[in-house]
């Protein structure tokens, strides 16, 4: 299973993305503050950042399949684009 975590980089939310990895996931996930010490441990872990909130990192490309779920950090809200696609 893949996973998106947006706002992967808070205490709380790192912690679940590492505890998805340690299970098997396939974890990935974006946040508006990718810097360490957060993203350094989630990269040793095999999980890929991208930095702020865009629509299409939870978009099936050519290089990779979609999320099959995605996990929404409280410091989100409407209006944001990942949020509303």
């Amino acid at each position: 299973m893949r996973l998106h975590i947006l706002g992967i980089c808070g205490t709380f939310m790192g912690g679940v993305a590492a505890l998805a990895r340690e299970l098997g996931l396939e974890v990935e996930g974006s946040d508006a503050n990718v810097y360490p010490p957060m993203s350094t441990q989630l990269e040793a872990l095999g999980i890929a950042l991208q930095p702020g909130y865009r629509a299409e990192y939870l978009q099936a490309t050519l290089q990779r399949r979609a999320p099959d779920r995605i996990v929404v950090g409280n410091a989100l809200s409407r209006g944001n684009a990942a949020i509303e696609y």
